[in-house]
Parts: structure tokens; sequence; C-alpha cells
């Protein structure tokens, strides 16, 4: 029986060769077209704009899981400033202290933008190990995520890497409610540290 590949880890600062960014937008489009989250796969597939502008803004940061010459999963990141769009989420929870924080100094806080695993590689540690990647030899203070509150299995792994619920965001436009999750940069980085034969 022949032996899996192993999988190996690529991680970008600033920008991604556009054969990179081919890959990562089939999975991008396979993930979020699918059960819980059911998007527009023309949609999603815009991704191969938007993601190098997502990468190229400040801190930006992107790690790839690979098997073979396959995309097994990945995860993007970049600091809070610049980024109105989530400036406009934790604005609307600026009660909570991690929130007001954050947009105080939105230099300090780091947006988890995407993370994303294959449907076939799940189970593995992918998610975790591109996240810890990711956050290697990172300054920042706090690490913000967003979820799909219909996302349960989301939910439920960043809550067992100790994220806890800062709001909860709708915009006019969405019928989807967005779970915003944050932990301070340094916790998260200590319990995503791999250790042998942890696998979520």
């Amino acid at each position: 029986m022949p032996t899996a590949a192993p999988m190996t880890f690529s991680t970008y600062d600033g920008a991604a060769p556009s054969k990179t960014w081919d890959a990562v937008t089939d999975l991008y489009v396979s993930t979020f077209s699918a059960t819980p989250y059911e998007e527009n796969p023309a949609d999603l597939a815009l991704i191969a704009t938007w993601g190098p502008a997502q990468l190229a803004q400040h801190s930006g940061r992107m790690t790839i899981a690979h098997r073979d010459q396959d995309v097994a999963g990945f995860a993007l990141v970049h600091a809070l400033v610049h980024d109105e769009p989530w400036q406009t989420i934790l604005t609307a929870m600026a009660e909570h202290p991690a929130a007001s924080d954050a947009l105080e100094r939105p230099d300090r806080a780091l947006i988890v933008h995407e993370l994303a695993v294959d449907e076939q590689s799940r189970g593995q540690g992918i998610a975790r190990t591109c996240l810890y990647e990711v956050l290697r030899d990172r300054n920042e203070e706090q690490v913000f995520i967003g979820v799909y509150d219909s996302a349960t299995d989301a939910v439920d792994m960043y809550r067992r890497w100790g994220l806890t619920q800062v709001g909860a965001f709708r915009g006019p436009d969405s019928n989807v409610t967005l779970l915003v999750l944050a932990r301070p940069l340094q916790a998260l980085r200590t319990r995503l540290q791999p250790t042998p034969n942890k696998q979520t």
C-alpha cells in the first residue's frame, strides 16, 4: 500500500505567485460553495482578484499546506489597519475590550481573513498547522476570526483552540450571522503549537 505524501507548508509575505492563487481559488470555491456556506461559486472565484489585494495589506501573510502538487489548505491574515469592513464589524461590538483595543491600535490586531481546508483532508490538523505557521514570529497582540454561526464544526474547533466570542454581526444586506472570536496572539500560538498525535 503506497504511503501518503507528507504535508509541506509554504508561507508568503505580501505576495504569492499567480499559479499559487489558481490553486487557492480552486480550494476556496470548493470549500465555501458547499454546506453549510453554500455561497455562489462565481462570487467565490473572485478571490483570484481580491485575495492578492488582501495579502498585500499591512502585515499580510498566507500559509499554504501542500501534498504533492495539491493545495490541501491555507490561512490568510493581515493587520486591522486599512481594513474598513473589519473595522466596521468591530465598531459594532466596541463595548468588548478586545474590540475597543483593536480599534484604538489597529496595527496590533491581526485578522484571520480566510482559513480553509479541502474536505478530503480534514481531521488531520491542517487548519491548526496553517494557522500556527501563519502566526509564527508575529508580534501583534490579538487575533480575530469571523465564522458563520451555521458553521458549527468550525465554531467548535475555534473554541477548542481557546478563542472566545467577542460579538455577532449581520450586515444590512446579509442573511447570515458572523460570529467574531478572538484570543491573544501569543496564547493562541502556544495552543496551536504542533505536538505528536495532536490532530485538531
